[in-house]
């Protein structure tokens, strides 16, 4: 990496906390932690159902601060980072499943008191919401699934990456631009400083994230995100990025054909981080469903 490259790294680092503190006053929540590690931010609701937040892979829960920011500060909010992510404490490959990941979730709404709440996730944060709907439905009162994985994730394409030792999900830091291409069709706006640090630091967690990537995609099953989805009784919004580049719409299309009361709502413009790239139109999605969802 270049000086100059390495000077904006550390510029975005600076740009990049700075604006956390921002959000986390503009948003109004506080950070915590459960007695078992996993960090996480909420807030306390005035009315209707709170909102529970999972990121996808190699994220953690600020991807969902800007989001959480222009949302009514009376709805209630919690945003997790799974364990493995952010700041929760690691995850043996064996614990870092889909229900391993949803079972933290359920301890971080035990801990803040919240019985049900609507499960927000986006990509393999997605696939977190679906297990918690089947395994635990009496804890979710509506999905909102934001370009998330589908039924299909332990098959094909992510098992092949595993066999290859090639993840274009866990960039080299070479190659921070074109997984910026990947991910992001529109910028979030935050300056390409702050893009540029995020993703480095993910690629210098690159042995880390390959063990959360195997623990994700090879654990399928009861473990894994269900693909028996006509079971689940409960409102579900998909939203998805007509530009998404890591998972197709079809997923999307699939997805509201086997939930029996989805709608789908896709978005021109956007890639695979709706609540980051557009993250007003997609708070105002994401109140109006719950709006729906909350009792009379």
């Amino acid at each position: 990496m270049s000086f100059r490259t390495e000077l904006e790294v550390a510029l975005g680092g600076v740009q990049l906390r700075a604006m956390y503190r921002a959000l986390i006053v503009a948003a109004g929540v506080r950070a915590d932690r459960t007695g078992d590690g996993v960090a996480y931010y909420a807030r306390p609701g005035k009315r209707g159902v709170p909102l529970a937040c999972i990121h996808g892979f190699g994220g953690d829960k600020e991807t969902w601060l800007l989001m959480t920011a222009l949302l009514p500060r009376a709805r209630g909010a919690v945003l997790i980072d799974l364990p493995g992510h952010g700041r929760s404490d690691d995850v043996p490959e064996e614990r870092a499943s889909i229900r391993g990941h949803a079972e933290a979730v359920l301890r971080t709404l035990d801990r803040v008191g919240i019985e049900r709440a609507v499960i927000c996730g986006n990509s393999m944060g997605g696939g977190v919401a679906l297990r918690l709907a089947t395994s635990w439905p009496d804890r979710v009162a509506g999905l909102v699934l934001v370009a998330s994985v589908g039924r299909d994730v332990h098959d094909g394409g992510a098992r092949t990456w595993i066999a290859e030792g090639v993840n274009p999900l866990i960039p080299r830091e070479e190659d921070v631009d074109r997984f910026m291409d990947i991910v992001l069709e529109r910028p979030p706006p935050v300056g390409r400083a702050v893009i540029r640090h995020v993703i480095t630091q993910r690629a210098r967690r690159a042995d880390a994230l390959t063990k959360i990537f195997r623990g994700f995609v090879l654990n399928d099953g009861d473990a894994g995100v269900p693909r028996a989805l006509a079971g689940i009784d409960r409102p579900a919004l998909v939203v998805h990025g007509e530009q998404d580049r890591v998972i197709g719409k079809r997923v999307a299309e699939d997805l509201v054909r086997a939930l029996p009361r989805a709608e789908l709502v896709v978005m021109r413009g956007v890639g695979h981080a709706p609540q980051l790239e557009a993250p007003r139109h997609t708070a105002r999605l994401v109140e109006a469903f719950a709006r729906r969802v909350d009792p009379d």
